[in-house]
């Protein structure tokens, strides 16, 4: 008499398919966040960089060096008649206790005037995912 049913073989295997499938997701999602960050901090670069920018055009110079620096230029009002800002709104949550804007992942942007990359104007980066670095590491993510 034939029994109906799987054995413990075929229940083993299919197991073991359904196991690498879920890996190779999340494998995936995880590629996917890492993307989604760093073209996150792209565009914060961006959006500090225009900001600034429209700063340097009122105000005639750029911000002092320092991240704790370039947020209050850019968002508190210093009194001056030609400051026109604020110049970027920045969320409660992309700031630090010490009044520095972060990146995707938690570090402060580097803010550096004079810059030693942009000799003229200034270098602004992110230590990117691992958070160390000069800004001459390949996570880095930089305006030059």
């Amino acid at each position: 008499m034939k029994k109906n049913g799987f054995t413990l073989i075929e229940l083993l295997v299919v197991i073991a398919i359904i196991t690498i499938l879920a890996g190779m997701v999340v494998s995936g999602a995880q590629q996917a966040r890492k993307r989604g960050a760093m073209t996150k901090v792209k565009a914060q670069i961006a959006t500090i960089e225009t900001a600034i920018s429209m700063y340097e055009t009122d105000i005639g110079v750029y911000p002092e060096s320092g991240n704790k620096n370039l947020v209050a230029a850019l968002t508190e009002d210093p009194d001056d008649i030609d400051w026109s800002g604020p110049y970027m709104k920045i969320r409660e949550k992309e700031v630090n206790k010490e009044g520095e804007y972060l990146d995707a992942w938690g570090n402060a942007f580097v803010y550096v005037n004079p810059g030693t990359h942009n000799e003229y104007s200034y270098d602004i980066y992110s230590l990117g995912p691992n958070g160390q670095g000069d800004g001459s590491e390949k996570d880095d993510i930089t305006n030059w």
